[in-house]
Order: structure tokens, then C-alpha cells, then sequence
């Protein structure tokens, strides 16, 4: 005879319907969840954006990146691996 597993909401005891993954101080934690609990969670919830947030600088316009001069182009020192030359 076979054995079956229930998973049951870790808040209400109901049958859970998700297994949700919660990241919080360094540590990652799971809990079974049934669709009222998944609902209530999800509603407060945002999405995460991909990349790096956006700086935050209070009382001062952004400011945009230094133009190049040609001297400065000449001048500076290419660093790393040399480029390909052509064949």
C-alpha cells in the first residue's frame, strides 16, 4: 500500500495550495499556504524590479555624466588586455 502526503496550510489547517519561499534577514523560509492565506499575501506584495534601484537624491537635480575632451581621450591609459589587431 503507497503513502500520499497532505500539505496543510501552516496558519489555518486547510489543505494548502501553495508552498511559498520567504527571504527575510539573511534567512529563507517556507510555508504551506492555502488560496485564502496565498490571496491575503499577495495583496500587499509588490514585484521586484530587475536591476539596480534607481538613487534617490533628495533636493538636487541628477546630475549627468562629465563630457570627454579629445585631450583626455589621448591622454588616459587604456587599461586591460590589449585590442585584436586585424588580419
Amino acid at each position: 500500500m503507497g503513502e500520499k502526503t497532505i500539505l496543510v496550510c501552516d496558519t489555518c489547517g486547510k489543505p494548502a495550495s501553495e508552498t511559498v519561499t520567504i527571504k527575510v534577514a539573511r534567512g529563507n523560509y517556507v510555508k504551506d499556504l492555502c488560496s485564502s492565506h496565498v490571496t491575503e499575501l499577495v495583496a500587499r506584495a509588490r514585484k521586484p524590479r530587475r536591476g539596480r534601484p534607481k538613487a534617490v537624491v533628495a533636493g538636487s537635480a541628477p546630475r549627468s555624466a562629465p563630457k570627454k575632451t579629445a585631450a583626455r581621450k589621448t591622454a588616459a591609459k587604456r587599461r586591460g588586455r590589449p585590442r585584436k589587431k586585424p588580419a
